[in-house]
């Protein structure tokens, strides 16, 4: 699977996901321990728009102060409307070849969308927790995510208040997805 192909597929299946959240659910809790739902939906709708804004060739620090209130009162059409300009801007020809300046160095644009998927994959499952809702990612998407996760965090990324939580033992994982939660520190049964 490439990158764009698994992107495209995360925002289908991440969309389904935050389009089952509802008003009364913006306060849960969720496996990211400082974030309730609310907090976690703008976290992926601004993730969106800054990897959107990296492929469009944007100033990405004039977007972020231009952005407000992610979430609204309609999570889902935020999340949409992000989603949608986030894919135009990748499939724009040669954004995918490009080299982008990221916070640990220069990479490819297909690595920089790879590490987008991840991330949209994985708090996809957390809303999925955090509201009740299937949390069962296809078996492709989540294995491709590991396979970027694993060549893209570092020790330094994880620890208490950094970007993971220390990895988990994978022993008895039943699948890619069990396997890539216990990677990026996560429990697999969090509710």
């Amino acid at each position: 699977m490439d990158a764009l192909t698994a992107y495209e597929q995360t925002l289908v299946w991440t969309g389904q996901r935050i389009a089952g959240v509802r008003a009364d659910n913006l306060d849960a809790a969720t496996p990211c321990r400082d974030w309730n739902a609310r907090a976690l939906v703008a976290h992926v709708v601004a993730g969106i728009w800054y990897f959107k804004a990296l492929a469009s060739n944007e100033r990405v620090e004039e977007l972020m102060r231009g952005l407000s209130d992610l979430v609204g009162d309609d999570p889902f059409a935020s999340y949409d409307t992000a989603a949608r300009a986030g894919l135009e801007a990748w499939r724009t020809p040669g954004a995918l070849d490009r080299s982008y300046a990221m916070p640990l160095g220069d990479q490819p644009g297909r690595e920089v969308l790879a590490i987008h998927q991840a991330d949209l994959l994985i708090h996809g499952w957390d809303v999925a927790e955090a509201t009740h809702q299937d949390a069962t990612m296809p078996p492709e998407l989540a294995e491709f995510a590991l396979s970027t996760e694993r060549s893209f965090i570092r020790p330094e990324m994880r620890s208490p208040g950094r970007a993971y939580d220390p990895a988990r033992s994978d022993t008895g994982a039943a699948g890619p997805q069990d396997r890539l939660l216990a990677f990026v520190g996560r429990f697999a049964t969090w509710r």
